[in-house]
């Protein structure tokens, strides 16, 4: 976070919903640190964001874990689902724990989603499993090969995205005992919006609050990617949402990823392997206010990075979206009922 304060055309709850998705202080009383830093009164701070979350345009605030530092397996899948198969495969998948993105998307591979578990159960595993409950034929897993770019940050004037460079890289796995599994599952759980949120945290898993957050900074930037505040984009106006997806040759992977990085447009950006059917191998996320401005980027990223066979996939229902949650016993139990 940065010191800077408002400016007297901004107001408080612009400023925070800029703030909040670029981070939230780890610190004892995090509202009132993020009013200092903003130039406003911890009360206010504490009355917009509950605001915000009442009226659906606050997610929530919690850490954004590395599930390869904790030894996740994790893939974006697509599949071709009938129309009316729709709803009830859409059921069975978003049924399992840690599918926290499901979308209905203008292709042939009309369904998407990601999913994420632990070797012991395994993306291939679990997907046979999917296809066994749901009777699809078969899941497409897309494995992130490489990371350019994490980050969302909307302006809540232009309604645009607007994250700078970050260029991922893998974060090594770490060892994990029972005590950082309670840690872990403290701060991925929702930041209540009161003075002292991490004194609730802590107290819900059994630790004291120091540790805490002592644990969340010695592990800030590696497991715990980032602590945030997540919005729900169409309140903002922010209404279409395009997955940009490249044909790009493997020698120039590297370039052209970190080309898309470098648009402040672009949120996420991965390469991912390539399946029969979508030979696409680096992918986007573009988001603004109509499809016409999604369109027109995407041809702009194709002029800039000189490849011409792009798709853009816009998402026209949204069946689930939440904030993977890691060491679930609702994962293990789905496991003895749909696995092995």
């Amino acid at each position: 976070m940065s010191g800077a304060s408002t400016d007297s055309s901004e107001t408080p709850r612009d400023a925070l919903i800029r703030a909040i998705q670029a981070g939230v202080p780890l610190a004892s009383t995090p509202f009132g640190q993020l009013g200092a830093d903003l130039g406003i009164e911890e009360a206010r701070v504490i009355e917009e964001l509950a605001d915000l979350e009442r009226e659906g345009v606050l997610r929530e605030i919690s850490a954004v874990l590395e599930g390869s530092a904790l030894g996740y397996e994790s893939a974006l899948v697509a599949a071709e689902v009938a129309e009316p198969e729709l709803d009830r495969v859409v059921e069975v998948i978003n049924a399992h724990p840690t599918v926290t993105h499901n979308y209905l998307r203008s292709h042939r591979f009309n369904l998407w989603f990601t999913v994420a578990v632990p070797p012991s159960m395994g993306i291939d595993a679990t997907l046979a499993a999917l296809a066994r409950s749901s009777g699809v034929r078969r899941f497409h897993p897309l494995r992130r090969t490489q990371t350019f770019k994490i980050g969302v940050n909307f302006d809540p004037k232009t309604r645009k995205n607007a994250t700078s460079t970050v260029f991922g890289s893998e974060v090594a796995r770490i060892e994990i005992s029972e005590s950082d599994q309670r840690c872990f599952r403290a701060l991925q759980t929702p930041l209540p919006i009161t003075a002292r949120p991490f004194d609730l945290l802590a107290e819900n898993v059994g630790v004291e609050v120091d540790d805490l957050l002592a644990f969340a900074h010695r592990h800030l930037g590696g497991a715990i990617r980032r602590y945030v505040g997540t919005l729900r984009h169409r309140k903002l106006g922010v209404r279409a949402n395009g997955m940009a997806v490249w044909q790009v040759p493997e020698s120039d992977i590297e370039t052209v990823g970190r080309q898309l990085a470098e648009a402040p447009e672009v949120s996420h950006c991965y390469a991912r392997n390539v399946v029969q059917g979508f030979p696409y191998s680096v992918y986007s996320m573009i988001h603004g206010p109509d499809e016409t401005t999604c369109r027109k980027l995407a041809q702009e990223l194709s002029e800039r990075t000189g490849v011409d066979d792009y798709a853009v996939l816009f998402s026209t229902r949204e069946f689930k979206k939440t904030r993977l949650r890691y060491f679930l016993p609702e994962l293990d139990e789905w496991w003895s009922a749909h696995g092995g």
